[in-house]
């Protein structure tokens, strides 16, 4: 039976443990996180006048990094097609002035940056810059700058800690500064490590004998961060729909192929 235990819940990330599944799950939801869920971003930029110093092509690939907000409710995100909706971004500036992301006009107010103060270009006195960018649906697997944020994941783990061990308690210590749940035995010390744990150069030698590392089968610590485009608990569930809808269509095609 698969489980998700929320470790953590912040603005811009989420941290929880995924039980109940093989390796293989885990790495295709980290894989569809990065490379499925669609976010808008600046695809084509029109530029009408740029005296900046930078090149126009310089100036497009800083718009195509700036985050776009991107409403869940307008959009089916996890659909396996994509809306061909289209966003106009239009700026026009003149110097002496720093162009930033909070500048650029959106003909969409639910589609923007999703940060005003990044910063684009700096104009000299009597440079001008002006030009339409236009953003649209795209999934990370045809370009970063549609990604909607970071994911890594890590096995559960529980390391065994001796108190056979000289200095044991030093261990445990540093375990429960770290924020890791710590139990005891009358024989050892078990830190469970819903993040990382590093044992001290010293205690090396231990490793592998009275410090040993326990996996705990078909369990992974998940962490998601998202850039702004999207909450980072709609990231994961936007993910897990579309592995969904993709496994639907593979057993369609597997059922059509037998008949």
């Amino acid at each position: 039976m698969v489980e998700i235990e929320i470790l953590e819940k912040r603005d811009d990330s989420i941290k929880f443990i995924l039980k109940g599944v093989h390796v293989a799950f885990a790495n295709a939801l980290r894989r569809t996180i990065l490379a499925e869920v669609p976010t808008f971003a600046v695809d084509e930029v029109e530029f009408y006048e740029n005296d900046s110093a930078l090149f126009d092509e310089i100036i497009a690939h800083r718009l195509a990094m700036i985050p776009l907000t991107t409403p869940v409710d307008r959009f089916e995100l996890d659909a396996l097609e994509l809306d061909d909706y289209t966003v106009t971004l239009s700026l026009e500036a003149e110097g002496p002035a720093i162009v930033y992301s909070g500048d650029l006009k959106s003909d969409d107010p639910d589609v923007k940056p999703v940060t005003p103060d990044i910063p684009i270009v700096k104009l000299a006195k009597g440079q001008r810059l002006v030009f339409n960018a236009y953003a649209k649906l795209g999934r990370g697997k045809d370009h970063a700058k549609w990604q909607p944020g970071f994911v890594y994941y890590k096995y559960y783990t529980k390391i065994h800690i001796s108190k056979e061990i000289e200095g044991w308690e030093k261990l445990k210590k540093l375990a429960k500064k770290r924020g890791l749940p710590v139990e005891e035995t009358d024989s050892e010390v078990i830190v469970t490590t819903i993040k990382p744990f590093y044992i001290p150069k010293e205690f090396e030698e231990y490793e592998g004998d009275k410090i040993w590392e326990e996996i705990v089968p078909d369990t992974y610590v998940f962490t998601v961060e998202t850039n702004g485009e999207l909450p980072v608990e709609e990231i994961v569930s936007i993910a897990l729909k579309i592995l969904m809808r993709k496994a639907d269509r593979f057993i369609n095609e597997l059922q059509r192929l037998a008949g």
